[in-house]
């Protein structure tokens, strides 16, 4: 325990990766009650869980961990994870008790958490990151004021920013420089390198072309009509194509990389999707919340816990994948297709979450174990 507990300190994802997919699991179960019974319907728990406990875990874990390492500066401080976790367990109370504003400040509390993980650790940095990482300080901007503005006005006017834009942008950004580079086009990483890892101000790193891409992206979230859907869809099917290169198969053939390009692919099209289909916004969101959110991360988490345990690379082309993957995937369809079915939307709930969970368990079992052992 000693050892593992050290570990995590270094890196912690080690902690939060198993904490978050615990959030996961509950998150989803919530619903399965729905089959036999429609007494209870526990919305804010399961957004709190899902987005600030399962995303929030993920997204902590991953940055504590990666953000050193880019930026060749200290690992976390226990007080660092301490606070962390601390906030996002408060959070849970107050989910748990429907009081809505203390969720509101425990997720906005989130944020600012990882905000002053970073911004000593960039000031210290003996290299720039990659320039596409400022989609991820974007992302938690929107995070923290979205979550903010929640305690003063209309929740629901703030939703799509806060449920959405915020873990979009981060995705965007840390799957500009990663997802490249795990399907194996180097082409790309050699070209961000070349800008990034240049003795200068990190803002003279980022392409002009990027920065407008980030711009629309955050403006559009100004409004929730059809016009920002379709801003909202160019933007990530422009980052699809010329940062992710999904138009190409992956040039490293594994289960990992094939399920990774499927996920971009998935990704793309919920944001496509949302804007032509206007009558089922939220409904398609949870599209980009399974296939996006929870099937990406779970296949990032794959090579970090591949690159940071066993380094067998037989882990990244194990058929396992390929099963998480149809189950996730399924989860989404299930759950989109819930609209279309009114009589039968609540079980079509249980349903979708009985497969998510089940996708989340057999990939758990297969991959979690490393984390302790190695």
């Amino acid at each position: 325990m000693i050892k593992y507990l050290n570990h995590s300190q270094k890196e912690p994802y080690r902690l939060f990766f198993p904490l978050g997919v615990l959030f996961l699991l509950w998150g989803a179960l919530i619903w399965l009650p729905l089959i036999w019974s429609a007494a209870d319907y526990p919305v804010t728990l399961h957004r709190y869980l899902m987005l600030n406990g399962f995303s929030g875990c993920f997204i902590g874990g991953f940055l504590m961990t990666a953000i050193p390492k880019f930026s060749k500066t200290n690992t976390a401080s226990k007080i660092e994870i301490f606070l962390y976790l601390l906030v996002t367990l408060s959070g849970l109370f107050f989910a748990r008790a429907e009081v809505a504003s203390g969720v509101f400040i425990c997720s906005a509390l989130q944020p600012l958490v990882i905000f002053s993980f970073l911004l000593p650790r960039i000031s210290k940095r003996q290299e720039n990151p990659p320039y596409s990482f400022v989609f991820i300080f974007v992302g938690l901007l929107l995070w923290t004021v979205s979550a903010l503005a929640s305690l003063f006005f209309d929740a629901e006017l703030f939703k799509h920013i806060h449920y959405e834009g915020a873990i979009a942008s981060i995705i965007l950004g840390v799957g500009s420089r990663l997802i490249p580079g795990i399907l194996g086009h180097q082409e790309i990483v050699t070209a961000q390198k070349e800008k990034y890892e240049k003795p200068v101000s990190i803002f003279k790193t980022i392409p002009v072309t990027f920065l407008a891409l980030i711009g629309a992206f955050v403006i559009s979230y100004l409004s929730d009509n059809s016009l920002a859907h379709m801003v909202r869809a160019a933007v990530v099917f422009i980052i699809a194509i010329f940062y992710w290169n999904l138009w190409k198969a992956p040039r490293t053939k594994t289960a990992l990389t094939w399920c990774i390009w499927l996920s971009g692919w998935l990704i793309t099209l919920s944001f496509v999707l949302k804007a032509f289909w206007t009558d089922g916004l939220i409904h398609i969101s949870h599209s980009f919340f399974i296939n996006g959110i929870v099937l990406l991360s779970l296949l990032i988490a794959t090579r970090v816990l591949q690159s940071h345990g066993p380094k067998d690379n037989k882990l990244e082309q194990s058929k396992i994948l390929y099963l998480v993957s149809f189950c996730i995937v399924l989860a989404a369809a299930t759950r989109v297709s819930a609209f279309l079915l009114p009589d039968l939307y609540l079980t079509h709930l249980a349903y979708s979450s009985l497969m998510l969970a089940i996708g989340v368990l057999v990939w758990s079992f297969k991959y979690l174990r490393f984390i302790f052992s190695y």
